[in-house]
């Protein structure tokens, strides 16, 4: 492998606020990519500029060593870089199908079974299964999510930007997630997450950038390191992650809250909790 894609010396500031001082950050072919940091780190402002939302104010982006620049995202995808974003950009009254071609620049004009017959065989690549005549406003969080993906793979991009994927999914539905991301990596795609989860980074990624204060900090590979390791790179300085629970007195042990036979459906009507009990004692 590679560099594929090359980010050199990026900085983006916004008023007197420095959101990316000087970054270098690179993308190898075929590889899953974590960025992490801190809330505040600079990590969304640089993959901003990767998929071409944001220009940098200096700096410069490398596609097999060719300077590029983005104008905005259609470069990007032109160039075959693809973002999903942590809160979905989908028209819930519409089909998966018709969010996935909508904006193509031949969708009108190509026929239904032929849009149906290159979903499903981006579907079978990568084992991203969902119905593209389901409405969107019917779907779950995970499936919202797939169809998300197979709209930027539609568009034939081959390096996939996730920001925060797996905020609001279940432990499954982040299973099967990174399922279908190991599979894109397999199939020669490079992808890069956007996550502060210690354990997902250690799963799902073959290379880690750690961003602090708007700077990167260093690159490594992910079997190097431990969770301890990227925290201190993380902070800048040793934490103990070590939690010292006091012991409690027995006497004041007693519940104070008790929760009965609670059930919750979210706005879609979706069950989000069945019958939950569970009691809260002092201490």
């Amino acid at each position: 492998m590679g560099a594929y894609i090359e980010l050199k010396n990026i900085t983006k500031t916004f008023g007197s606020v420095v959101a990316n001082d000087g970054i270098n950050f690179s993308i190898e072919k075929g590889e899953i990519h974590a960025l992490l940091g801190e809330n505040g780190s600079g990590k969304s402002t640089l993959v901003n500029m990767l998929s071409g939302i944001y220009r940098p104010d200096s700096g410069s982006i490398l596609i097999d060593g060719k300077e590029v620049v983005f104008r905005s995202p259609k470069d990007a995808i032109d160039v075959g870089i693809g973002m999903v974003h942590q809160h979905f950009k989908l028209v819930d009254v519409m089909t998966a199908r018709e969010n996935i071609v909508m904006g193509h620049r031949d969708s009108f004009f190509v026929r239904k079974k032929k849009q149906t017959d290159a979903i499903y065989e981006i579907q079978q690549k990568y084992g991203l299964l969902i119905n593209p005549e389901k409405p969107v406003y019917q779907m779950s969080v995970s499936e919202k999510q797939t169809v998300e993906i197979l709209k930027v793979l539609y568009r034939g991009i081959n390096i996939l930007i996730l920001d925060e994927p797996t905020a609001v999914l279940t432990p499954q539905e982040i299973s099967n997630l990174f399922d279908i991301l190991r599979s894109m990596r397999d199939s020669g795609c490079s992808i890069v997450i956007i996550t502060h989860k210690m354990q997902e980074v250690m799963d799902i990624s073959d290379r880690i950038t750690v961003l602090r204060k708007g700077q990167s900090i260093r690159t490594v590979n992910t079997k190097d390191v431990s969770a301890q390791d990227l925290t201190e790179m993380m902070v800048g300085h040793r934490i103990n992650l070590d939690i010292q629970r006091p012991q409690t007195d027995p006497a004041l042990i007693r519940p104070l809250l008790n929760v009965k036979n609670l059930s919750v459906k979210n706005v879609n009507g979706t069950p989000v909790l069945q019958d939950m009990n569970f009691e809260l004692h002092a201490g």
